[in-house]
């Protein structure tokens, strides 16, 4: 009865309250089942609270326009995100520009300590080039989920997984 009890206790703290409100990473689409063969019901922009009920294998149940439906669970935080829409060039307009986005270095482009690293170490002007060509592109929210789709990348990815 005692293992019982204390399995049961450590079960319960080692359990995430799951239920509660989430915030969307960015913009999702909502399914009215888990899986990319359920029909997509809506979307949820960057920042959208939601009321999650319970994770279901990679997905959320959550309550969205009154009824239960489906988002995968990456696309959605435990806080609310920091509105960086002013930052992707209009991207709720069709848009992300590479160059105005400030939260990851990566595509940041070369800040001046790697400019000066990169002319000190030779690294050859068409490398440089590449970087800025790679700042200045723009795409789309439906280019990024093609993207994704073609790459078998996060939800695409795991078609088959619960």
């Amino acid at each position: 009865m005692r293992k019982t009890l204390a399995v049961l206790i450590f079960l319960s703290l080692a359990t995430p309250a799951l239920a509660g409100t989430m915030y969307a990473r960015f913009s999702a689409p909502v399914r009215s089942g888990r899986g990319l063969s359920a029909g997509i019901l809506g979307r949820l922009e960057q920042g959208d609270p939601v009321d999650v009920q319970a994770r279901e294998g990679r997905y959320y149940r959550i309550s969205y326009k009154g009824k239960a439906a489906y988002i995968y669970y990456n696309k959605l935080a435990k806080e609310k995100p920091e509105d960086i829409s002013d930052l992707l060039g209009g991207a709720g307009s069709g848009g992300i520009e590479l160059t105005e986005i400030k939260a990851g270095g990566a595509i940041r482009g070369l800040s001046p300590m790697a400019e000066n690293y990169a002319q000190a170490s030779d690294i050859p002007g068409w490398a440089v080039d590449a970087v800025e060509a790679m700042q200045a592109r723009s795409i789309t929210v439906k280019e990024l989920e093609q993207f994704q789709k073609e790459g078998q990348l996060g939800e695409y990815g795991e078609e088959g997984s619960p």
